[in-house]
């Protein structure tokens, strides 16, 4: 199998809302006969991190660009890259929920999550040549 690849999110369709939720720990609960619970830590990283973007009111086209993006990212387990130009305009230059969202701890780090789509993106058809789409992403540490 093929290393997988950083393929860039179309850099021109700002998205109109953006949800970020973190992720946590792994670990695992282990609860005894007298009650006692135990929880045991498998990492350091933070990991499952979610990212929904939704973009209303884009050309048909674009809403095309951005499921061709899935099948790009998807074809051979590769990556999306949100550079500071794609998927992430709008959000402070080098700011924290930035390098969050990318998962740095300074703008010169590599990325530590690598982003892939949670599911297929869902495109809706509204008016002349008009449609709205909304992507679920989620983060993942390849070993």
């Amino acid at each position: 199998m093929a290393e997988p690849k950083s393929i860039n999110f179309p850099n021109d369709i700002p998205p109109t809302t953006r949800v970020y939720t973190p992720g946590s720990y792994p670990e695992k609960g282990f609860q005894s006969i007298n009650g006692a619970t135990v929880r045991i830590r498998y990492g350091r990283q933070v990991v499952d991190a979610q990212l929904t973007m939704t973009f209303e009111h884009i050309t048909a086209k674009d809403g095309l660009r951005i499921i061709d993006n899935y099948y790009k990212v998807n074809k051979n387990w590769n990556f999306v890259d949100f550079g500071n130009f794609t998927g992430l305009q709008g959000l402070e230059s080098e700011g924290a929920l930035k390098l969050e969202i990318r998962q740095r701890d300074s703008v010169s780090d590599p990325p530590k999550l690598r982003w892939r789509y949670a599911k297929p993106p869902a495109m809706t058809s509204k008016h002349h040549d008009r449609c709205s789409v909304s992507c679920e992403f989620r983060g993942f540490l390849d070993g």
